[in-house]
């Protein structure tokens, strides 16, 4: 017989793991771009400063990202 698995606190659950998953991703990205031969802070900057930066580049990451974000309303109304 197996054992169930212990439920995790909330902060952890929704905040720690999706902080860590940033994190990972992140140093993923650094060492791809550490292996063509870049700066990966610099890498990270420009893209922070492009999504985020200004105006235009936030409109243009929300622009983006509605498709994804609508379909995971979606999905997730329908469960």
């Amino acid at each position: 017989m197996s054992r169930p698995y212990a439920k995790l606190p909330p902060i952890v659950d929704y905040g720690v793991i999706p902080l860590i998953n940033v994190v990972v991703a992140f140093l993923v990205a650094g060492i791809v771009v550490l292996v063509v031969g870049e700066s990966p802070a610099e890498a990270a900057r420009l893209m922070l400063r492009g999504a985020f930066g200004y105006g235009e580049g936030f409109g243009f990451t929300l622009y983006s990202t509605t498709n994804f974000i609508l379909t995971g309303l979606a999905v997730a109304v329908a469960f």
